[in-house]
């Protein structure tokens, strides 16, 4: 697991964000990225006998961007929407705004995965690739993605009996680049809820 935090580290790239290394002052409390590798390992963890990989496209400026964990939100484990899992594990917030960040996205996953224990989530390209409209704004990876792909292989090694299976068709690309040939999974963004749950339902 150490190798894994040490490449999620090292990470470096234009027109993107290291949640795990680096801090805004505007946006992120100065332990920021150190609360956020607490969370992300606390997080792992927790799931560590998974069977399932859900790989997802990327961090979300809202979700993993402040929280550290895949498909996940601040509000998740501070307020009333709180999930069971997180009970009791420490998870701090890492952001200074006045109310916990929320996802839509995150909702979702987790409404889909009903309290399951048998899904670990991660992302194809682990950090947060920010659009035009500055650091709260997201974007589809482009020839970053390449950089995950050593991360991605290194997370799927802590899972080896785990079957990973793609949530959208930029993680699909993803796990074919380093020669997994995965199902598809619905992304839950852009009126695709339905679909996901379906998917999710079917993992058995």
């Amino acid at each position: 697991m150490d190798e894994l935090f040490e490449r999620l580290v090292v990470y470096q790239g234009q027109g993107v964000f290291n949640q795990y290394r680096d801090v805004d002052p505007a946006l992120d409390l100065p332990r920021g990225a150190e609360i956020r590798r607490q969370n992300l390992r606390r997080y792992l963890e927790t799931f560590a006998s998974a069977r399932f990989v859900l790989v997802g496209e990327a961090a979300g400026y809202a979700g993993c961007r402040f929280s550290g964990i895949p498909f996940t939100c601040e509000a998740q484990w501070v307020e009333q929407e709180r999930l069971g899992w997180t009970v009791g594990r420490g998870l701090e917030r890492s952001s200074t705004a006045a109310t916990p960040w929320v996802e839509r996205s995150a909702r979702i996953v987790w409404e889909a995965l009903e309290g399951r224990a048998d899904c670990v989530l991660w992302n194809a390209f682990p950090w947060h690739p920010f659009g035009e409209r500055g650091s709260l704004s997201n974007r589809r990876p482009g020839a970053e993605l390449a950089e995950g792909l050593t991360v991605l292989r290194c997370f799927l090694g802590h899972f080896p009996a785990a079957r990973p299976y793609a949530v959208g068709r930029v993680a699909q690309q993803a796990l074919a680049a380093i020669g997994i040939t995965a199902l598809y999974i619905r992304h839950p963004s852009h009126g695709g809820k339905r679909k996901f749950m379906d998917g999710v339902a079917a993992l058995r």
